[in-house]
């Protein structure tokens, strides 16, 4: 991005430049880089710094905390199950993108957290509310955006050992190969032998969890306008689980091997007015599950694959302005290696799904406007319209107030769709429509935002829990209030975050869906002492109901962390997950983890 496009852009926004983070870039907003403080959006941005301040083992303890992000589904400790429910939506009502562009999910449609590498995230942007008319379907409730490229120079080593014999070891290197090519390069193994997560179920073992994972990445600037970028990255998971119950006929899965790899590429023109991308895109995950004392060679196959074509352009037609259009295609397969557990074949034709958008924003300081419009045509459903506006106005006092509107579209996945024994071939696309007031205010070492939102989602797909078409569609609604406070006192930074989530399923007597709690508390605090990094963060999440009638009673635990830069290159950290030893559940019946010690050193030449 030039520097005339960033000043351009920042200009009507100058009254909110007294906090340094609203000048940050992010992507996740309109697919292209745009300053912060012109979101017309609730956005939340994770650095790298943070990043090493929480020293987070999974992507669950670094996004646990955010507003809107409840873990409804996690069934065990790290390598084990787990989903995310964005502002009460479903799991896979939240688009994942990987640098900016969406990740190789599994036939599900929804991304398994556990199972995503940790250790190569440089950066987080997380925009709550719908961004299906910029993105297309799954950004219902949210859209995430993990980004594992840097400009940096250097190579990094590290390592970190802790309880259920938890290890990890990590290198990555970043080198600059002239004036204009950078190599990105990074490889990672962590393991744990786990602990017991269905101790009820009289399996007296321990769960443990495998993986590597790599990245190669390169970036080359043609000349002043043009740029080249390519990367591949992938990871193998091997996760230990119990099987149902104690008492079946010794055919349920415990173990299983996820494999994921993506490649991508793009090309991209900038000048001081226009910017114009294309983007190519593979990507693959296969899962194998099978039972320990029939063997790997009986293991049940599920293998999606998804390829994605891509191009967009924005033109800045004046200081106040810009235009943005695109177009992107995408064609999702289960290859044909594909198959479930006693013989059934799970069988999913092609399907192909083509995009068209475009976007306007314009400022008449104190007001801005944004109006985005798409249609997609899905192979299998047909035409769909989703489109986006919001309205800004700037107030006296560094205040700001937004009100959006939005609609968003989900066609079923190939799992609601197929997957023997648990699907409906006769469920319906989801549809939704979300209405949002926020307002804010950011001054010099205080910060606040309130947003109020309403999300009305029709033919909400739920599984029952039958046997037969057990996927059913709902009408939902969800009506839910975030307030967030960023302070500082003194040494101190604060963070804290108060959630309530109405998520309401109208035809089941407005009973609140599974899994969602009603309240969420969090506050983290940051403290730099005698050159030292401290954090203390805690979480609470209230009362909740689960599968079989039961309410899930509410939560709170602590997590507490220590960095140390013992010489310029060498910094040392530990980390103690559930200080007080809280027991709980986050699903019924499995266990979470109890307290959880980790001590590590990351070297940097």
């Amino acid at each position: 991005m030039s520097k005339k496009w960033l000043a351009a852009g920042l200009l009507p926004w100058a009254v909110f430049a007294q906090n340094s983070s609203d000048s940050t870039d992010i992507t996740v907003y309109n697919r292209v880089k745009q300053p912060k403080a012109t979101v017309l959006a609730p956005v939340e941005v994770i650095t790298k710094a943070e990043i090493e301040r929480r020293q987070p083992k999974s992507v669950v303890e670094l996004l646990s905390a955010l507003p809107g992000i409840q873990f409804g589904t996690q069934t065990g400790g790290l390598g084990h199950q787990t989903s995310l429910f964005t502002r009460g939506t479903e799991s896979d009502h939240t688009l994942v993108l990987i640098n900016g562009r969406p990740i190789a999910q599994s036939v599900s449609g929804s991304v398994d957290w556990s199972q995503f590498p940790v250790s190569g995230i440089q950066r987080v942007e997380y925009i709550r509310g719908p961004r299906a008319a910029i993105y297309g379907a799954n950004a219902i409730g949210g859209v995430i955006n993990l980004v594992t490229t840097s400009d940096a120079d250097e190579v990094a080593v590290s390592a970190t050992a802790g309880s259920h014999d938890y290890y990890d070891g990590n290198l990555s290197a970043n080198q600059w190969l002239g004036e204009d090519t950078h190599l990105q390069l990074a490889g990672g193994y962590r393991e744990t032998r786990g602990y017991d997560i269905r101790p009820a179920e009289m399996q007296p073992d321990r769960d443990g969890f495998e993986q590597f994972n790599g990245q190669l990445g390169l970036t080359h600037n043609i000349d002043d306008n043009w740029t080249a970028d390519a990367s591949l990255m992938g990871w193998n998971n091997k996760s230990e689980f119990d099987f149902t119950n104690a008492f079946d006929f010794g055919t349920s899965a415990n173990e299983s091997e996820r494999q994921t790899y993506q490649t991508d590429g793009a090309l991209s023109y900038s000048d001081e007015q226009l910017y114009v991308r294309f983007d190519a895109g593979y990507g693959e995950t296969e899962l194998r599950s099978w039972r320990d004392t029939m063997g790997k060679s009986t293991a049940a196959n599920i293998s999606t694959a998804i390829t994605r074509l891509g191009g967009l352009g924005q033109f800045q037609y004046s200081q106040n302005g810009y235009l943005l259009s695109g177009v992107d295609w995408q064609q999702e397969r289960l290859l044909s290696k594909s198959r479930t557990s006693f013989g059934q074949t799970f069988a999913a034709s092609n399907r192909d799904n083509t995009g068209v958008y475009a976007s306007i924003f314009h400022t008449w300081s104190p007001v801005s406007v944004e109006l985005t419009g798409r249609v997609d045509d899905n192979e299998q459903f047909g035409t769909h319209g989703t489109w986006q506006s919001a309205v800004s106005l700037a107030l006296p006092y560094a205040h700001k107030s937004t009100l959006s509107y939005g609609t968003a579209y989900r066609a079923p996945s190939f799992n609601d769709l197929y997957f023997p024994g648990f699907s409906n071939p006769d469920l319906k696309p989801e549809e939704s429509e979300n209405w949002e007031l926020g307002v804010s205010g950011d001054y010099d070492l205080f910060g606040w935002e309130l947003n109020l939102y309403r999300n009305e989602i029709d033919n909400l797909i739920i599984f029952d829990g039958g046997v037969v078409n057990s996927s059913r569609n709902t009408d939902t609604l969800i009506k839910g209030a975030e307030f967030v406070v960023k302070a500082e006192t003194g040494l101190v930074h604060h963070k804290v975050v108060l959630e309530y989530t109405d998520a309401q399923d109208r035809n089941n007597n407005d009973e609140q869906l599974l899994r969602r709690a009603k309240r969420k508390f969090s506050w983290t605090g940051d403290v730099d002492v005698a050159n030292t990094n401290l954090f203390v963060q805690t979480l609470y999440v209230g009362e909740r109901p689960d599968v079989g009638n039961v309410m899930l009673p509410s939560y709170t635990i602590w997590n507490i962390g220590a960095r140390y830069p013992l010489t310029q290159q060498l910094t040392l950290n530990s980390k103690i997950n559930n200080l007080f030893d809280k027991h709980y559940q986050v699903v019924n019946s499995y266990d979470a983890p109890d307290m959880e010690l980790y001590i590590g050193a990351d070297y940097r030449f």
